[in-house]
């Protein structure tokens, strides 16, 4: 029996969801799909949706295994306001502004967020807390070190205040 049987000829439609991605393919028309010799079996007509199936999963993997997760960063520190107090309404200058939080590279510092100073800080504020936005950190070491900011822009020694931190895949 002959492949150009319109009844047996037949598409198929690949629908693969994963987190926020969706892959479709549909094929155009059966013309795609139609074999070049006017004779041949079955497993001959069944090896090209097989074999573009494999491609597409493999290049699903792929791309579900190649792509880096995003973390979340907590720090915690204590900070004395004694020497530069908090900003507020009534105190512009000389204060302490906000937080910034960097990751300490062989090239440099990166800026991942910056926290704002507690309400009503004043002396020895305890247990500052901080969380970061999501962020993609890759598997290994890291330095993260926090300053403080002024509120004329100037910032405190990054390695007074760093950590290291091991992030696992």
């Amino acid at each position: 029996m002959g492949c150009t049987d319109p009844r047996r000829l037949q598409s198929f439609a690949l629908s693969v969801r994963a987190a926020n991605v969706t892959l479709q393919f549909r094929p155009r028309g059966l013309s795609s799909f139609q074999p070049l010799h006017r004779y041949c079996s079955l497993k001959t007509k069944l090896t090209n949706p097989r074999t573009l199936l494999a491609v597409l999963f493999l290049a699903f993997v792929t791309l579900f295994v190649s792509v880096q997760h995003k973390k979340r960063i907590i720090v915690t520190f204590d900070y004395d306001f004694g020497l530069h107090p908090a900003c507020s309404l009534t105190v512009t200058k000389n204060c302490i502004k906000q937080f910034n939080v960097y990751e300490i590279a062989a090239d440099g510092r990166i800026k991942l967020f910056s926290l704002p100073v507690p309400g009503g800080a004043a002396g020895i504020v305890k247990g500052i807390t901080g969380t970061s936005p999501r962020i993609v950190l890759p598997a290994g070491e890291h330095i993260v070190a926090v300053t403080a900011e002024s509120a004329e822009g100037f910032e405190s020694n990054p390695g007074a205040c760093t950590t290291q931190i091991q992030v696992k895949r």
